[in-house]
């Protein structure tokens, strides 16, 4: 006897055996004990999940030995007629080979006869969608009103392609995708039932790259074994299939997630010689970020169609992830994947990704930056437009910093953190205290220049500039304020502009602004803030809102929040 393939070996020939569509058979099953046959039915879904099968069985119940019955004998020679296509009650034919007006007026005439053998005429029409419009006006009214003895059903892929009108006569039942249990288990059993082992791995394998469809697992399962001999097992499995591991995936995150440049660019190569296409390596890689995102959800592991060997796995992975960080990676490649199957060199496309994502910041609420309860762990580079750049030196005080030439510096997040909490504190230089020692070239030293309002003028600019180097925002809107006066240690600086929110802005920052002239003129000197529509008498009510901090509880979000992401006053 000739060999035949496990997908024909093993196709269901009742509605029990039919997996994975027990809301359709369940359906069907009460129709026919309710006698509530249709005169037309619609199956539609993806390949290989029961479509054709299940019309064949229906036509079986339908002509069943004794009547229309859903628990006919599929071993009756009616039933085996029909299962082999050799029955004259039952014509299945192709909709892409038989698409014409002229093959559908012949099906009109033939289903006019009376059935020899069984009790219904049955027109199994597979792929439907393939008719062409005028072949389906045809069919409508044969399909609304058909002899009493004539049923249609009706197969398709593509139910947009199939007119309104033909839905709307018919019964439409979805076939699902099958889902990767109920694959794995039906495997089991065959391959129990042919006598051959096999390891949970291998069943696995193949119900995942079978993606839901019956058919294409019982082939796949077919090629297994012809590789693999007696025994399937993993490794047998993976090469035959040409299959990625799930391994190379864990491996692909962990280098990821410690920002393993060199292993990373070793497992692109490992997925370049598997020779997949680099599209379905994204998605891969994307269906295992999913995996790992639902590892670490309360019970989400539940929703993982796997063994409980590689829920563990996942588990357990999830536990080092942020969740923020794994939903950002989703995102890149879903924006990837868009484009990679269009691309001139997906796997170029595939390597660009992976190191994009390697070098991928961690996630920071922004509630706790503000706080300063978390600081990315990652370095972080600081630059400045200006022609100087701030470095902070780690185990510095706060309050000192080094300038240098412009030069991308790496800071570590403990520094940064420290330079913010220095910052945060705004506390000025005491009169008594000791100024802060001078870093640059241009710093005048008392003994040898006077300070007069004429030289404040002049080094006004270089004040500003080292002000935008500590503290942007404030230094911004300085640019909009001259010195007016200095009183012995007290400089009076006008505002220049209109807005009272910029005024109160400056004066936050006023200690900074001491500082900064304290380091470039070598003398402390007190700073008073005017407004350009205010008049004289209001000195001195400035100068002492100006000595006063301003409240924390009320104003420490708007201050961290002009602090930390280095915030400018839009006017």
């Amino acid at each position: 006897m000739a060999y035949k393939v496990l997908s024909l070996k093993w196709r269901p020939q009742s509605f029990k055996d039919v997996a994975g569509q027990s809301h359709i058979t369940q359906t069907l099953i009460n129709a026919f004990e309710q006698d509530r046959i249709a005169q037309g039915y619609l199956f539609t879904g993806p390949r290989g999940v029961g479509k054709t099968t299940t019309a064949r069985i229906l036509a079986m119940a339908l002509n069943a030995e004794g009547g229309p019955s859903a628990t006919f004998d599929p071993d009756s020679e009616i039933s085996k007629e029909i299962a082999d296509g050799r029955s004259l009650d039952v014509l299945e034919i192709d909709g892409a080979s038989n698409r014409g007006i002229e093959e559908i007026r012949n099906l009109r005439e033939q289903i006019k006869f009376t059935p020899m053998n069984g009790a219904y005429k049955v027109i199994i029409i597979d792929e439907v969608h393939m008719l062409t419009p005028q072949a389906f006006n045809a069919l409508l009214r044969t399909l609304e009103e058909p002899p009493a003895h004539g049923k249609f059903i009706f197969a398709t892929t593509d139910i947009h392609r199939i007119p309104a009108t033909i839905i709307s006569r018919c019964q439409r039942f979805d076939f699902n995708r099958i889902s990767l249990q109920v694959i794995s288990d039906r495997l089991e059993f065959i391959l129990e039932e042919e006598g051959i082992p096999f390891d949970p791995e291998s069943i696995n394998a193949i119900s995942r790259k079978a993606d839901g469809s019956m058919r294409d697992a019982l082939s796949l399962l077919d090629q297994s074994i012809s590789y693999c001999g007696e025994k399937i097992n993993y490794e047998g499995v993976v090469k035959t299939l040409g299959l990625i591991t799930d391994d190379l995936y864990f491996n692909f995150t962990e280098s990821i997630r410690e920002k393993n440049a060199e292993e990373m660019v070793k497992l692109l190569a490992t997925f370049s010689g598997f020779g997949v296409p680099a599209a379905e390596v994204l998605v891969g890689i994307g269906e295992h970020i999913r995996n790992i995102m639902y590892g670490g959800i309360k019970n989400g592991a539940s929703l993982l169609e796997m063994n409980e060997e590689h829920k563990k796995k996942y588990v357990d992975e999830a536990t080092n992830w942020d969740r923020r960080d794994l939903l950002r990676m989703s995102q890149v490649l879903i924006d990837v994947s868009s484009t990679i199957r269009r691309a001139e060199d997906p796997y170029l496309l595939l390597e660009m990704t992976a190191l994009k994502l390697l070098d991928m910041d961690q996630s920071v609420l922004i509630d706790d930056l503000l706080n300063g309860k978390t600081i990315p762990t990652n370095p972080i580079v600081e630059t400045s437009p200006k022609t100087k750049s701030i470095s902070v030196q780690k185990n510095q005080k706060p309050g000192k910093a080094i300038y240098t030439e412009p030069e991308k510096k790496i800071v570590d997040s403990k520094s940064v953190h420290e330079k913010q909490e220095s910052d945060s504190k705004k506390i000025p230089l005491d009169a008594n205290e000791k100024p802060a020692e001078p870093k640059l070239s241009t710093k005048v030293k008392e003994e040898d220049t006077e300070i007069t309002i004429e030289f404040i003028l002049e080094k006004w600019p270089s004040i500003i500039q080292e002000i935008h180097l500590e503290r942007p925002s404030v230094g911004a809107i300085l640019e909009e304020c001259n010195p007016l006066k200095l009183d012995k240690n007290n400089l009076t600086i006008k505002s220049l502009g209109k807005s009272g929110f910029n005024v109160k802005m400056i004066e936050r920052g006023i200690p900074i602004i001491e500082k900064i002239i304290a380091e470039l003129l070598n003398k402390s000197i007190k700073v008073q803030l005017v407004n350009g529509n205010e008049n004289e008498s209001s000195i001195e009510k400035t100068a002492i809102k100006t000595e006063t901090k301003p409240n924390p509880n009320e104003e420490k979000v708007f201050n961290k929040i002009i602090e930390v992401f280095d915030g400018e006053i839009l006017r």
